[in-house]
């Protein structure tokens, strides 16, 4: 064989490694570029629990328009039929009773005595609560097809005393305000949200998703006095924190239960310092100063009350 021949034949040789090595580069890099995904997402999974029961429905939804519900007649009279009960109206919204004798309460019976004592029962979702424990004080809220989220024209709470009966409620209703629906929006994924609170440090390794569900939190008020209600993901982690992320453009904020029922106690309060001819009482036999007495004492409980145990 001729050297010329040799040489061509060591060219090409070189030719088909040199394009089999860049080929290999090429995989190489495209292997890398997914590499980091790949193991964040397989970190949450090994390393975050409860992740099988989040939802992945609705993929999409709209904006709601609601507005606090002011009480008809007809729904004072509903109110003046429940017995062992002193109950007083505040602005026409927003109702305070307190049981003349403790009412035996068990959360786990389904609702029972909830439905049985408290008027328009069917307006809130018993089958979930958070509880605060500073204040022995079950927080519900109101549905509205789904769960709108810390709403304090939407919400019951009811106070428990040391021995786990039921002493006193607050309660108020949305309804929704007559406002055309808008177009629906696509929603941010569940797991996505729990991607970005793993990455900010709020979920961390070794925590489990209690629950996690989709409903509706305050966006602003108009003018009028109607809410927007955005689209929200609800989000426990460990039975104790609460995230809410905006599932349109992808906000996390938290709440604080406690926090929560001081801002009730806070409008109570103001009501009762600056406008008594706002609160009406059910009882046709109390004065103003019966109304003040009962007021003051609904506020000083949930000030003094510390733990569902007394502790």
């Amino acid at each position: 064989m001729q050297w010329g021949q040799i040489k061509t034949l060591f060219i090409l040789c070189f030719l088909v490694l040199d394009i089999f090595l860049l080929q290999q580069f090429i995989n190489n890099q495209e292997t890398v570029s997914v590499l980091p995904e790949t193991t964040f997402e397989d970190n949450i999974q090994g390393n975050i629990e409860g992740l099988d029961d989040i939802p992945d429905e609705p993929a999409e939804a709209s904006r709601l328009y609601a507005q606090r519900k002011e009480l008809s007649e007809e729904d004072i009279g509903a109110l003046k039929d429940f017995t062992n009960q002193d109950i007083a109206v505040i602005d026409d919204h927003l109702i305070v009773s307190r049981f003349n004798d403790p009412v035996a309460f068990d959360i786990d019976e389904d609702g029972e005595n909830i439905i049985d004592n408290i008027w328009n029962d069917e307006s809130y979702d018993l089958d979930d609560y958070i509880l605060d424990e500073k204040t022995n004080t079950y927080i519900f809220f109101q549905k509205m097809e789904d769960p709108i989220f810390y709403n304090l024209s939407g919400t019951l709470m009811i106070h428990v005393n040391e021995d786990g009966d039921m002493t006193y409620y607050v309660q108020t209703i949305l309804e929704e305000a007559d406002e055309p629906r808008e177009e629906e929006y696509g929603l941010a994924n569940p797991m996505k949200v729990i991607s970005d609170l793993y990455r900010r440090g709020s979920i961390e390794s070794g925590s489990t998703i209690s629950r996690m569900e989709f409903g509706y939190h305050n966006l602003l008020p108009l003018p009028n006095g109607v809410q927007v209600l955005t689209p929200t993901w609800g989000l426990e982690v460990n039975e104790s924190d609460y995230y809410y992320a905006n599932a349109v453009e992808g906000h996390i904020s938290t709440r604080d239960e406690h926090e929560f029922v001081l801002e009730m106690k806070q409008d109570i309060q103001e009501y009762a310092l600056n406008d008594m001819d706002l609160i009406q009482s059910l009882d046709s036999d109390w004065e103003q100063t019966d109304l003040v007495q009962f007021l003051n004492q609904l506020l000083e409980n949930i000030e003094l009350t510390d733990g569902v145990n007394g502790e």
